[in-house]
């Protein structure tokens, strides 16, 4: 979603193209040193396309720490092309360590925060040939005769309607369909579908979270006449039958919902919707639910975190009502909306009786009426609260890379708990889903390569930035 958003403001000024290499090619996995697997356009499909297009700028996003070793190999690629070509990176993981970045010699700068507006007034700069207008562009870092320049931070967007529609015209968007019907983000639905994001930031603080980096830590949301123009607008051009909405809340403005919901009905617009990165319990009410039923809701996603009250409250710092989780998980069913939820293991100040009382808990809701649950290892992303309690406590296992970060594999023991206590965990917690069988998991959990190819990665890659589901 960052690059189709920067390349709708960049192409009202600017000729631009996208490579979407994961999409365009989904379908071939290739084993890499590392027990790791990569997935996408080759190497030499990525020079062929650098060099066809001949750009002065090459923005690549970094949305996950663990793809970081990806986008280093890809900006090396595009200075084998051309040195002069000016290599920029967006993202999370730039904005967590920007530094760390700029010490790759094929990285000229790197965006902190939301990506749109600095890299247009990047590229315009950078176009006028004036660097020393350089450190007046807000919210990025560069080098310069040897030292590290960052300038100062950029504000927020407060207006997000003013944002152009993201430029899926410049996506492969049948490659996309196609690699939705094989592995849809929502689990079980196979029709053409759309991302699309109403909102950005979130005002709560919880320790595992990395989002607020790039978008900060207040909430701001489109009108619900522009998400529903841009539903349509989808909906007209693509056929689009099914979107997952990717908000950190998309629900925390209940009357701002129910009318997204109702304009949808009022417009005929045909479509299930799903909230695949979750939505707060203690955001939806039985009209509410009745509403985005009427309106297509297919399915929503709940991230209780943890069964127990204290470790929601005190340790995650999520501060949500576990009666209200299952008061949602009721409500939502009696609707007809199927509900998943989520659940991290392994927070420092949690013991495995608390991990234990956490799959009691999911047991609970499934009985309920939720239907899925995702069960992760809690991970310390560069620049949250996680990282820093398990970086003071000397909590991190040794040898945490960004290869690492990629990995389906616990990176944090405490005296409470080892890495092979957690995998054992979210094996029996993975019971609790109806399909999972504990050879399968064991399976899975005991072979990290089998596991990306199967159950793990699909969440992995759904859910990285805002949790750290596998």
């Amino acid at each position: 979603m960052d690059l189709v958003y920067v390349a709708a403001v960049l192409e009202k000024q600017h000729a631009v193209c996208i490579i979407d290499a994961p999409t365009e090619g989904w379908n071939k996995l290739e084993e890499i040193p590392g027990n790791r697997i990569r997935q996408g356009l080759s190497k030499q499909e990525i020079v062929e396309r650098i060099k066809e297009w001949a750009p002065n700028m090459v923005v690549i996003t970094v949305p996950f720490s663990g793809w970081s070793p990806a986008a280093f190999e890809t900006a090396a690629l595009v200075k084998e092309v051309n040195r002069k070509i000016i290599v920029t990176l967006i993202g999370l993981h730039p904005s967590a360590r920007p530094l760390e970045c700029l010490k790759e010699d094929s990285v000229d700068f790197v965006v902190i925060g939301e990506p749109e507006m600095t890299v247009l007034e990047l590229a315009n700069s950078l176009e006028e040939g004036n660097r020393a207008n350089l450190k007046n562009v807000k919210g990025i870092a560069f080098r310069e005769d040897g030292k590290t320049i960052r300038t100062p931070s950029r504000p927020v967007i407060e207006d997000l309607d003013s944002l152009p529609f993201p430029a899926r015209h410049l996506l492969p968007m049948d490659a996309f369909f196609e690699a939705a019907k094989k592995r849809p983000i929502s689990g079980n639905l196979k029709k053409p579908s759309i991302r699309m994001l109403t909102s950005r930031g979130c005002g709560h603080s919880c320790i595992f979270c990395s989002n607020y980096i790039v978008m900060g830590r207040k909430w701001r949301a489109r009108s619900a006449e522009n998400v529903v123009d841009e539903i349509e607008q989808i909906v007209r051009t693509y056929g689009v039958k099914q979107v997952d909405f990717l908000d950190d809340n998309m629900t925390l403005d209940k009357k701002r919902m129910e009318r997204i919901c109702e304009l949808i009905e009022e417009r005929n617009l045909d479509i299930e919707w799903c909230t695949p990165n979750g939505v707060r319990a203690d955001c939806l009410d039985a009209n509410l639910l009745a509403k985005m039923k009427a309106s297509g809701c297919k399915r929503i996603l709940i991230a209780p975190e943890s069964g127990v009250q204290r470790i929601v409250d005190d340790v995650i710092r999520k501060r949500q009502d576990l009666k209200k989780v299952e008061m949602a998980v009721e409500s939502a069913r009696k609707v007809g909306i199927e509900v998943g939820c989520f659940f991290i293991l392994g927070f420092i100040g949690e013991t495995k009786e608390d991990i234990k009382a956490t799959i009691r808990f999911a047991h609970k809701l499934r009985q309920l009426g939720a239907d899925r649950f995702y069960f992760s290892y809690a991970t310390p992303l560069y620049g949250t609260e996680l990282y820093e309690q398990a970086k003071r406590a000397g909590y991190l296992k040794l040898g945490l890379t960004d290869e690492a970060l990629a990995a389906v594999e616990p990176l944090i023991e405490t005296p409470e708990f080892t890495a092979e206590d957690l995998r054992m965990l979210c094996a029996e917690a993975n019971l609790v889903n109806p399909t999972m069988t504990r050879d399968r998991i064991i399976r899975a959990v005991r072979s990290p390569k089998q596991a990306l190819k199967t159950l793990f990665v699909r969440r992995r890659m759904a859910h990285q930035t805002k949790t750290s589901h596998p």
